[in-house]
Order: structure tokens, then C-alpha cells, then sequence
């Protein structure tokens, strides 16, 4: 067992200890934003996995936590946009996901990318957190839009009313307040607020979730149960695993089945994130569609957070310089859609060109790899099912990096300080996808 085993298991160990500390204090620990243990984006988990490791609060850590509470403001305005109201339909079955403006068509039918259908299905209500605000001129009757009124709004007195209320809430136990501040937790009241207006006194049968165990998700979930233990509460998980899940975590979660696409990953939630395995069963990718072709093969991985001050380029340029002349294939830079317009990203992408403009020499129209700077995200375990071969260049090796113990399909090697390369063992564990078209309805049983 090398040093990453060792400190990856640590760390889940340290934060299950502290999940059941706040459970011991009556803290929802479902709902709780500092028990989504996030390593891939800057979040209340985040700070509380530093915490965890001894490190001292930044400047950025309690700028994060002032913008985060101060943030709750922007909550005041959040409602439910539909054309048809919900009648009394017999044992209804309700699709909780997002949307945004490239989702909807013409006529106003919704198409989600996760479980790849449409709203066309009548029998299904769609219950849509917009992240873009974006409401379609038409709108299919089964479907409700959850968005704010106008972008980037902000209520001083929404935010101080909250904090009122806080305090009348906890005023027997002040200390217990910090837990609530969160902009998570009352965004996961909100949602749950319009979904019960929306559902009140309805014949609920199932409920599926996009699932990402976020906070917001975990208290509806809870408050489904809560209100009708019959309702059928079901999750899918529609990306690919990533390093070390803490996220994943489970939290008091009521949900009654949670599908995942790789044998792999149900062994990671059963064996170290605490799920019961009956609960977990494994399904090809309803997003993802197997392809002959290697769609990943040659590409360079900028990060999704690219800071200003990074050292990738350095190492960047010091493994090309050591590298055998044609010994590694040509690669374009892929930014990630939401990135295009980043000036840290261009300017990074025209950096890494200039490198291997530069060293020219080492690269070769013939090779079968890609390379990732940052987390190894659930992208580079896709590329390996397809049979690339993967180099990483990861921001914390210790946290950012894929461990044999944990996933027992990859092989890890390290090939310089702080530079890995992998491949996989066997195929179609880490991350099962097909050729079959319509797998929401033979896989799911919805």
C-alpha cells in the first residue's frame, strides 16, 4: 500500500468521524453543506476536508464563507414556472432534474441529457432546477421549471429575515446556528417549499432523482420519505467515477435505489462510502453510448478551475523536455463548454501550444494517449474504457489521483514526481456503456 493508499483512506476514515459527530449533535447531516465532501469544486465540504487535513483556514476560505452566507439573499426570488396545473392524477411519477436553454426545442418538449429522454413521455412529471434562468416561450403541461425571477437579484431583507429566524429557532442553543447559515441550506428549503406546493395532496408513486447526493437533493429526498414512506425514492448516478468520492458519502439518505454504471463504483459505495449494497444495482450509461471510435484519444485536459497561479505549465514543459524524440502523438486542447470563454483558459491553451510548438520533435501522428491536468475527473475514466491511455498531471497527487485500492480495474504508475499515467486492467467495470438505443425504459422500470 503506497503513500496516496494510505492518506485516501485516512481521509475517508477522518471524514465518516466527523459525519457521525454532527449526527451525535442532532445536525441533519443529509442536509448539512459541510458533509458534502467535495475535492473537485470549491464548496462548505471543501473547507471542512481542509479543516480535516489540519490546514489552516486562507484569505479565499473566509472570503468563500462570507460570499456563501451573504449569497442566501439571492434565494428570494426563486418560484415554480408552468402552464398547466396538476390535477389529481392517479399515482404520479415525478423526474427531478436540470435544465438550461440548449435542453428545449421549438415546441417546448425538454430533452435530458442524464437518462437521454424527452418530455414527450405524458405519464412523467418533470420537476427542473433551471441553471440558467432560461424559461422556453412554450412549455410542455408536465413539466415545472424551478428559476429565479432575475438573474444575480438580492434581498438584504430576504437575508436578514433568515438570520431572524435562525435565531428564534436556536435561541435555547445559539452555537447551532453555524450550521444553518449555509446558501445550501436554504436553497434545499426553498426546493422544498415549491415542490411541496406543487405536490401537495397528490398521489405520488415514485421519484427520481439526477443524483449527486447534494444537500439539496438529500432533504427532498428525506422529505418525500418522511411524508409518505410508500413513495418509491430512486437516484442515478450518470457520470463516471472520479479518484476519491467523500462526496458520495452516505449521509441518512432515504433513498430506496441507487443505480450506477460500473461494478467498480458500486464496490467504492458499498466497501468505503457506507451504502448498503442491496440498495445499488449497476446499469449501462443511459447518457453515454459506447462507440467504436476513440472520441477522448488525443486531447490535452485543461482543468474545470484553472487559477491564475498554477505550475502545470512548468511541469508540462519539463516531461515534453525529457521525452524521446516522436515518442508521444499529436494532441488538440480541449476546454471544457462552460470554459470557452475563460481568459485564464485561452491563455492557458495558447501557453500549451506554444510547448508543443516548441518541442515539436517529441510528437509523432502515431499514439493512443491523452493527457489531464488537475482531478482526474470522470472524463478520464471514460477515455480509458476506450482504450486510451491516460498521463496526469494532478494539482494534490494525493488527493487528485486514482488509487488501485480503491478502484481495482486501473493501473496507476507513477512516472515522474507528481506525474502519473494510466490504464485499465479490465474494461467495462469502471465504467459499463453499449451500443443500445431507449435504455431509460428497459433499465430503469420507471
Amino acid at each position: 500500500m503506497n503513500e496516496i493508499d494510505i492518506f485516501q483512506k485516512k481521509l475517508l476514515g477522518n471524514c465518516n468521524k466527523f459525519v457521525q459527530k454532527l449526527k451525535k449533535k442532532n445536525v441533519d447531516i443529509a442536509l448539512n453543506p459541510e458533509c458534502f465532501f467535495t475535492i473537485w469544486a470549491k464548496t462548505p465540504g471543501q473547507i471542512t476536508i481542509k479543516n480535516i487535513l489540519g490546514k489552516k483556514k486562507s484569505f479565499s476560505d473566509y472570503f468563500f464563507i462570507f460570499k456563501n452566507i451573504i449569497s442566501v439573499a439571492k434565494n428570494h426570488d426563486l418560484e415554480i414556472i408552468s402552464n398547466h396545473e396538476i390535477k389529481s392524477l392517479n399515482k404520479i411519477k415525478i423526474i427531478i432534474s436540470y435544465s438550461s436553454k440548449e435542453n428545449f426545442d421549438k415546441r417546448g418538449i425538454f430533452h435530458d441529457q442524464y437518462f437521454n429522454i424527452n418530455s414527450k413521455e405524458r405519464n412523467i412529471i418533470w420537476f427542473l432546477i433551471s441553471l440558467d434562468n432560461f424559461i422556453p416561450k412554450k412549455i410542455n403541461k408536465n413539466l415545472l421549471i424551478v428559476r429565479k425571477k432575475k438573474d444575480n437579484s438580492a434581498s438584504l431583507i430576504y437575508l436578514l429575515k433568515y438570520f431572524f429566524i435562525l435565531i428564534c429557532q436556536n435561541i435555547s442553543a445559539l452555537s447551532k446556528i453555524k450550521n444553518h447559515l449555509w446558501f445550501e441550506n436554504d436553497f434545499a428549503l426553498q426546493i422544498q417549499r415549491l415542490f411541496n406546493s406543487s405536490f401537495k395532496n397528490k398521489n405520488i408513486k415514485r421519484v427520481l432523482f439526477n443524483y449527486e447526493s447534494t444537500p439539496w437533493q438529500n432533504n427532498l429526498i428525506n422529505y418525500i420519505k418522511k411524508k409518505n414512506r410508500s413513495v418509491k425514492t430512486i437516484g442515478y448516478l450518470h457520470c463516471a467515477p472520479w479518484p476519491i468520492q467523500t462526496d458520495l458519502m452516505y449521509r441518512n439518505i432515504k433513498l430506496d435505489q441507487l443505480y450506477v454504471s460500473g461494478e467498480d463504483q458500486k464496490l467504492n459505495l458499498v466497501n468505503y462510502l457506507g451504502w448498503n449494497k442491496k440498495k445499488i444495482k449497476v446499469i449501462p450509461s443511459l447518457r453515454f453510448l459506447k462507440s467504436k471510435e476513440k472520441i477522448f484519444r488525443g486531447y490535452i485536459f485543461p482543468p474545470y478551475n484553472l487559477e491564475k497561479k498554477n505550475t502545470f505549465l512548468e511541469k508540462f514543459e519539463n516531461y515534453i523536455s525529457r521525452l524521446p524524440n516522436k515518442s508521444l502523438n499529436y494532441m488538440k486542447i480541449r476546454i471544457h463548454p462552460l470554459n470557452k470563454k475563460s481568459e485564464i483558459h485561452l491563455k492557458f491553451k495558447k501557453n500549451i501550444e506554444a510547448v508543443v510548438k516548441r518541442y515539436k520533435k517529441k510528437f509523432t501522428k502515431k499514439g493512443n494517449f491523452s493527457i489531464f491536468f488537475g482531478s482526474a475527473t470522470g472524463v478520464c475514466v471514460q477515455a480509458l474504457e476506450e482504450g486510451t491511455k491516460i498521463i496526469h498531471f494532478p494539482n494534490c497527487s494525493l488527493l487528485d489521483v486514482f488509487s488501485e485500492s480503491f478502484w481495482r480495474s486501473i493501473k496507476t504508475k507513477k512516472i515522474y514526481s507528481n506525474i502519473y499515467e494510466y490504464e485499465l486492467k479490465k474494461y467495462q467495470k469502471m465504467f459499463l456503456t453499449n451500443f443500445e438505443t431507449n435504455k431509460f425504459k428497459k433499465y430503469l422500470l420507471f
